[in-house]
C-alpha cells in the first residue's frame, strides 16, 4: 500500500510539472524509478520515457480541443525530434553513461545562459535567425536529449520556445507537449527492441509499462488541473521555476557525472 501511494504522489508530481510548466517530469521519474523501482538506468530511461508518452498524449489531446497547437509547426518539428530521439534512444546502449551526462551538462548549462539572457531582452527584437533555425535547435536538441536521458524534452523545448518567439508565450506549453510526446514515442521504438535483464508480462525491451501505467494513473489528476489552470499563471512566474528546476537539474546531473569516474 505504501508503495502504491508513493507511485501515486510521483505520478501527481510529474503530471502537474508537465502540464503546467511544459517540462517532461522525466528528471522526477528516473530517479524516482531508481528508487521505488530499483530498475537499471536504461530500463529507468525507457520506463520513464512510456510514461512521459502517456501523460504527454493527454495534455496534449487537451490542449488540442482548445485550439492551443499549432500543427503546422508540430510537422515541422517533428522532421528534426523524431530522427533525432529515435536515434538517441539508439545511443542508450552504445555510448558510456559519463559521455552521455558530460553531452547533457554541456547543453543544460548553454540554455541556462540563454534563459538568464531572455530575462533581460524580454521586450527586445528577436534575433534575426530563420525559423528553420530555431526548429532544428528545438528539434534535434531536445529529441537527442529525451532519448538519451529518459526527460521528454521540456528541459530544453521550453526555454528556446520563450526565446525564438514561434509562437504566442501563452501557446508555449500546449507546443511543448506536443513535442514532448513525439520525441518520447520515437525515442521509445529502439528501446523496445533492445534486450532486458528480466522480463515482465507487461515488459516490452527496456520498458516496464506495468510501472508506467501506474505512474500515468497517478498524474492524470494533476494533469487535467494543470492544463486547465497553466494559463493563469504568469509567464514571469512559469520561467522562474523552469529556471529554478533546471538549477536543479544541472547539479544533480554534474553529481552523477562525478560518480561515474
Amino acid at each position: 500500500m505504501t508503495l502504491l501511494i508513493t507511485v501515486l504522489i510521483v505520478g501527481m508530481l510529474v503530471g502537474g510539472i508537465s502540464s503546467v510548466l511544459g517540462l517532461g517530469g522525466g528528471i522526477i521519474l528516473v530517479p524516482a524509478l531508481n528508487v521505488v523501482f530499483r530498475l537499471p538506468h536504461s530500463e529507468a530511461i525507457a520506463t520513464s520515457l512510456a510514461t512521459i508518452a502517456f501523460i504527454t498524449l493527454l495534455n496534449t489531446v487537451r490542449f488540442a480541443r482548445r485550439n492551443e497547437i499549432e500543427w503546422t509547426l508540430v510537422f515541422y518539428l517533428l522532421i528534426f525530434s523524431a530522427v533525432s530521439s529515435g536515434f538517441g534512444g539508439f545511443l542508450v546502449t552504445f555510448l558510456s553513461e559519463q559521455i552521455l551526462l558530460a553531452i547533457f551538462i554541456l547543453f543544460l548549462i548553454y540554455v541556462l545562459i540563454q534563459m538568464f539572457i531572455g530575462y533581460q531582452s524580454r521586450h527586445s527584437a528577436p534575433k534575426h535567425k530563420s525559423r528553420w533555425y530555431w526548429m532544428s535547435l528545438i528539434g534535434v536538441s531536445s529529441g537527442l536529449i529525451s532519448g538519451t536521458t529518459g526527460v521528454g524534452g521540456g528541459i530544453i523545448i521550453t526555454p528556446l520556445l520563450f526565446k525564438s518567439r514561434l509562437v504566442k508565450e501563452g501557446n508555449v506549453v500546449p507546443l511543448t507537449n506536443a513535442i514532448m510526446f513525439l520525441n518520447a514515442f520515437f525515442a521509445l521504438i529502439p528501446l523496445a527492441f533492445a534486450q532486458s535483464a528480466e522480463h515482465s508480462f507487461w515488459g516490452v525491451g527496456l520498458i516496464h509499462f506495468d510501472r508506467a501505467l501506474l505512474l500515468f494513473l497517478g498524474a492524470i489528476p494533476a494533469s487535467i488541473l494543470g492544463t486547465k489552470y497553466q494559463a493563469r499563471i504568469p509567464i514571469k512566474l512559469k520561467k522562474v521555476f523552469i529556471a529554478l528546476i533546471l538549477l536543479v537539474i544541472l547539479g544533480r546531473m554534474i553529481l552523477r557525472w562525478t560518480a561515474s569516474f
